[in-house]
């Protein structure tokens, strides 16, 4: 536990905010020395990103609608009341979350606590409180912008003995599923898998009988709710979050202490016991995506709780939401998984893709479904020239702008791509696409994994 100890977390998160503010949006922000509340009542919204690893955690950012607004209006250039709330702000607060937790998990990995980042999620609503559980520690800034404030909360625990089998800190270390069985990996049943486990622990764990209901949204949860979530991140990343309403999580706890439900005071006790239901659920779920082939790692259960508020998980694919019901009181499941591109390409149903003799089709010629991968008839004595170098290049994206606006950038000024976030960034070879990947940064250092390459014919011709 001694390097997460001495780790300087507000001094790496109040740079990075400041850093990342000031060259994205032009904003200068001020550390405050005093901590200030959430103000009640006030529309908020939250982005939070998790860690998993050989430490484990959750960093987060607060503001309010209206200063998430002005942030966004800044940056498209367009005035506070034209911009989307449901787009433009939360992207905007998503990537600033990814750029700070992206800065964060490299001093974190410097420091020899290797971890990686689980899917961002936002949160949205007058009345709702983020927590995880039982954290080594924890640090809150507080920062200003003119009369605004920004609110950033970090929670971190070290793990004994993480159970991941590849090196977290390494660029490449989730650049592709090198292992896993695709047709076991398409063939998961998420709902199936994650709605055993649910019925499962909360009848020999709660002794309430759990029963599959209609789909309902989270707008059905009237009063306080609380919701368990717990991700993964690695060649999988995903998120799966249980809401359950206050009273029946209280006599949940109740149950499990022997207790009656009056008896429970305060939320500590009520975390406690769905922190376990977490663990197992999410247990669960990697077991079955290692048994797969494919490596990944928990994250520690963490919580929101509160009266108005909607979570939104993002950058997630295969998603599923289900309700079950007990004795009047809904659980609502809702989960998201996304796996790396080369575990998307699936076999072709019928056919051995690592023995072509299990093909009835092999050795007949189909002019139409020719090999794409087959050489080239220019392709002999290449070897001559394997050693020449190729300029390599990055297009993160192009955009257009008239020249009144090309004469306005200056530093700090920031440019709209016309290229969605998370969307593969080009990797050029002589202005040829041969690729496509996502940015990673170590140690402050910008690279690219590749998640995507084209043919070998199509390089060969575009080199020629």
């Amino acid at each position: 536990m001694g390097a997460i100890e001495n780790f300087d977390i507000q001094g790496c998160v109040a740079g990075s905010v400041t850093e990342t503010f000031r060259t994205k949006l032009s904003m200068e922000m001020d550390l405050l020395p005093e901590d200030l509340p959430p103000e009640p009542g006030i529309q908020r919204m939250a982005g939070a990103l998790h860690f998993a690893g050989k430490v484990t955690g959750i960093f987060s950012i607060q503001l309010t609608v209206d200063f998430g607004r002005i942030m966004a209006a800044g940056m498209l250039d367009m005035a506070p009341d034209e911009v989307d709330l449901g787009t433009d702000v939360r992207d905007l607060i998503a990537e600033i979350t990814t750029a700070i937790s992206g800065h964060l998990k490299s001093a974190l990995n410097d420091a020899g606590l290797a971890c990686v980042l689980c899917a961002p999620s936002i949160t949205c609503g007058t009345d709702f409180t983020l927590k995880s559980l039982n954290m080594d520690r924890f640090e809150r800034c507080v920062f200003r912008k003119d009369d605004h404030i920004l609110i950033t909360e970090v929670g971190l625990k070290a793990v004994e003995g993480t159970e991941t089998d590849f090196d977290l800190s390494a660029p490449d270390a989730m650049s592709r599923i090198p292992n896993a069985d695709h047709s076991k990996l398409h063939a998961l049943d998420y709902q199936g898998n994650v709605s055993g486990t649910v019925i499962d622990v909360f009848e020999s764990m709660f002794s309430l009988k759990l029963e599959p209901a209609e789909t309902v949204s989270t707008d059905s949860f009237n009063g306080m709710c609380d919701v368990l979530s717990v991700c993964l991140a690695g060649d999988a990343t995903g998120t799966v979050s249980i809401y359950v309403d206050s009273e029946l999580s209280r006599r949940m706890a109740a149950d499990m202490l022997g207790r009656q439900p009056e008896e429970i005071e305060g939320r500590d006790e009520i975390m406690d016991v769905l922190g376990q239901l977490g663990s197992i659920v999410g247990g669960k779920l990697r077991s079955a995506l290692t048994d797969t082939g494919t490596r990944c790692a928990l994250s520690a259960p963490f919580f929101t709780f509160g009266s108005d508020f909607k979570i939104e998980a993002l950058n997630l694919e295969r998603c599923e939401r289900f309700a079950l019901q007990a004795e009047g009181h809904t659980v609502l499941v809702e989960m998201g998984v996304k796996t790396s591109e080369l575990a998307n390409a699936a076999p072709a149903a019928g056919k051995d893709i690592r023995n072509p003799k299990a093909d009835p089709g092999a050795g007949k010629t189909h002019p139409a479904a020719a090999d794409e991968n087959a050489p080239a008839p220019e392709d002999f004595g290449l070897e001559i020239l394997l050693d020449i170098p190729v300029e390599l290049t990055v297009e993160l994206g192009r955009t257009k702008m008239p020249i009144h606006e090309l004469l306005k950038l200056q530093p700090g000024s920031a440019v709209k791509l016309a290229r969605l976030e998370g969307e593969p960034v080009d990797i050029l070879a002589s202005d040829v696409l041969i690729a496509r990947g996502e940015v990673v940064v170590r140690n402050e250092k910008y690279g690219i994994r590749i998640t995507e390459i084209t043919s070998r014919l199509d390089r060969l011709k575009g080199l020629k």
